[in-house]
């Protein structure tokens, strides 16, 4: 009897020295999150912005504190796994008008959260012709008053794009 006393006063202190789960999470306000005619708009700028790319567009829907990470790119432009792909929204811009547009095509867009979407998506192209499937996480803003594309998280199958763009490579095993 005395040890559930006990027992039940423990957990009514520590759970009044932890935070709830809701406190935890930073409080949103609902006309910063996104909807989901926002997340549509945000897709077909990304879509735009590998696809059929203007600095215009880039200048205006990218925010000001703009990256891209991918691994599968850093693989081909010889970044180091991890860190960031196109570190800058300029870094961004200088190297979508060095390359030519890929044709993007969107799957599905899986996932919609107040500052984030999620979306499969594939490309086929080039010397292969072969669709090479990857996943994009966008994370968003509207710190100038509409949607714009924070963060981009981009993977996709690499070797398939590399036959794309007229590489080759020989399995050993």
């Amino acid at each position: 009897m005395r040890f559930s006393v006990l027992a039940n006063a423990a957990f009514a202190s520590s759970a009044l020295a932890i935070p709830s789960l809701n406190s935890a999470i930073a409080p949103r306000q609902e006309g910063a999150c996104l909807t989901r005619a926002e997340a549509k708009e945000i897709v077909d700028i990304y879509v735009q912005l590998i696809a059929n790319y203007t600095d215009e567009v880039c200048a205006k829907y990218c925010a000001s504190d703009f990256v891209d990470r991918s691994d599968s790119i850093n693989t081909f432009i010889f970044t180091p796994l991890g860190e960031p792909t196109f570190a800058t929204k300029e870094i961004f811009m200088a190297a979508q008008n060095a390359n030519p547009p890929f044709p993007v095509v969107v799957d599905s867009i899986d996932a919609v959260d107040c500052e984030a979407v999620a979306l499969r998506w594939h490309a086929t192209f080039g010397a292969a012709n072969l669709p090479s499937k990857g996943i994009t996480i966008i994370g968003t803003t509207k710190r100038e008053g509409y949607a714009q594309i924070k963060s981009l998280d981009v993977e996709f199958n690499s070797l398939i794009w590399l036959l794309n763009m007229g590489g080759n490579y020989t399995w050993e095993g």
